[in-house]
């Protein structure tokens, strides 16, 4: 994981003032706050960007994160480091939002909140921040001038946060925690504004949702937590023969496992849904949906004491598909019976599930995290080790170190579910991303932290770096992941092989299994 430490900058004028907004993140679409919705902290400080010391295109940097200057209702971020300028702009790009290299695979995180705010974009859809063609001005041109000619500055815009600090997700750089912000008067030449890094007016956007996402018994039980909800989806082919609404014999491990996840809450809301596949005719599969439903109810009642919840059972037959297609694959994913729970997620880890199951035996190379393991790929070799992860909140932050020990560039698809999300829906942009870099505990498989950023698509980003990709020989790359927190002194990573729902036998991902043992949870 890439070092921070704090690096106090020049102080211009008397005084910074440190901003904390009223308003938090919401959902994606809404209004970030103004200016004036902000109140000023009534100490005076210097700025203060975190330094992250890390490494880029195989060079040692002190990259300087922040301030977050809040100009009236967009907050504008400023990195800065003394590299070659192609480094820098290349190095935070996210090549499938932008054409034009620049910052915007940077993500500003609250994991209190569990939210995630990305970089703005005007109504043409350009990103604002520093791109080939900004327009510059007079700020540019000072703050240039004030950090020197072998300092390369960067900028990003973001939805104005509601806390006095923020984390910085950094791909390829790591994660920078408790970045300033401040007013943007109080900001002098460690900002500009956003006119000067685009033409053309940034959109309000608001703060997306961080979901939690875990498999049980290999795959039978998944769940999804949101802050407000948990869904638990238990696969009808585990629960229920052919056409059949009485429980299969080995039904009984699924449910209990998703009535434990039930009853870690003290009350609220629950709904039992049953869903069907998208053969037969339509009224039959409603009827049958909500038949199997009833059944499911019935013996969760018996496995957890519901009396604090408010039932309810429906059916809905093939409405609501869980993932597009008619394959046999995904009828699969979609024969299934979800139990809903209205009710807030608890704080810290409080909320952890235990549940019953022994760890799946290693398919890879295995060692302590801090010492690593060597993996034979056949898209090259690598070394990957992890030295800790840091719990915040209801989550861990964790830094990959994978070093390409081969003779070409390593191109990172084994660190990926494939062209898919961690839930198994098609996701073209995600072939390099780590979304089966997994955490084991017990029969659990705690998959990293993701987040909705197209309902009507259903396309999620992973909270992690994004695009692992073209690693040269004998380069160390850095992988920022963030996971459910499990609540252990101790982590287990692992990349293990999955497999087609309906063809025993044909691997989708994880060609390159491996597992990091005992690696240590530190707090902050």
């Amino acid at each position: 994981m890439s070092r921070t430490r704090i690096a106090v900058a020049t102080a211009v004028g008397a005084a910074m003032v440190l901003t904390a907004c009223t308003a938090g993140g919401g959902a994606a679409g809404t209004s970030s706050p103004t200016a004036s919705a902000t109140a000023s902290a009534a100490a005076a400080a210097p700025v203060e960007p975190v330094v992250v010391e890390t490494v880029l295109d195989g060079e040692a940097v002190d990259l300087e994160v922040g301030p977050l200057a809040v100009h009236d209702d967009v907050a504008v971020l400023r990195l800065a480091a003394r590299a070659p300028y192609p480094t820098l702009m290349s190095a935070f790009t996210y090549a499938f939002e932008s054409t034009s290299p620049g910052p915007n695979g940077v993500r500003l995180v609250d994991l209190e909140a569990g939210t995630v705010t990305r970089t703005l974009r005007t109504e043409d859809s350009r990103v604002v921040m520093t791109r080939n063609g900004s327009p510059g001005g007079p700020a540019t041109d000072a703050a240039a001038a004030a950090a020197g000619d072998d300092t390369v500055l960067l900028y990003a815009a973001f939805p104005v946060p509601g806390t006095a600090t923020v984390d910085v997700l950094l791909p390829v750089a790591g994660w920078a925690t408790g970045v300033p912000v401040v007013d943007a008067a109080g900001a002098g030449v460690l900002t500009v504004p956003p006119g000067e890094l685009v033409e053309g007016t940034p959109v309000p956007e608001g703060a997306f949702t961080l979901e939690a996402y875990t498999e049980v018994l290999g795959g039978q039980v998944r769940a999804r937590r949101s802050a407000e909800q948990l869904e638990v989806a238990v696969a009808s082919d585990v629960l229920f023969g052919f056409d059949s609404d009485q429980l299969a014999p080995d039904a009984d491990g699924a449910l209990q496992a998703a009535a434990a996840q039930v009853a870690a809450h003290d009350g609220g809301r629950l709904t039992v849904v049953g869903h069907t596949d998208d053969q037969g005719d339509e009224a039959y599969n409603l009827d049958l949906s909500q038949r199997r439903a009833a059944t499911v109810a019935a013996r969760i009642a018996e496995l957890a004491d519901l009396s604090a919840f408010d039932v309810d059972v429906e059916g809905r037959g093939e409405t609501e598909p869980a993932v597009p297609g008619s394959g046999e694959e995904e009828r699969a994913v979609n024969r299934r019976v979800e139990l809903v729970l209205e009710a807030p997620r608890a704080s810290g880890a409080d909320e952890v599930v235990e549940v019953a199951g022994a760890l799946p035996d290693p398919e890879g190379p295995v060692a302590p995290g801090p010492t690593g393991v060597a993996v034979v790929d056949r898209e090259g070799r690598f070394d990957v080790r992890l030295d800790e992860v840091r719990r915040v909140g209801p989550y861990v932050v964790g830094g990959l170190e994978v070093t390409n020990t081969g003779d070409g560039d390593l191109t990172m698809t084994s660190l990926s579910a494939g062209a898919k999300d961690s839930r198994g829906s098609f996701d073209v942009q995600l072939q390099f991303a780590p979304t089966n870099v997994t955490l084991v505990e017990g029969g659990t498989r705690l998959f990293p932290v993701d987040y909705l950023t197209d309902p009507d698509d259903a396309e999620r980003e992973p909270l992690a770096d994004r695009v692992v990709h073209g690693v040269r020989p004998g380069q160390t790359r850095l992988v920022t992941i963030v996971w459910p927190d499990p609540g252990t002194d101790t982590v287990t990573v692992e990349v293990a092989p999955r497999y087609h729902h309906s063809i025993d036998g044909l691997r989708t991902a994880g060609h390159a299994p491996f597992r990091l043992t005992d690696v240590p949870v530190v707090d902050g």
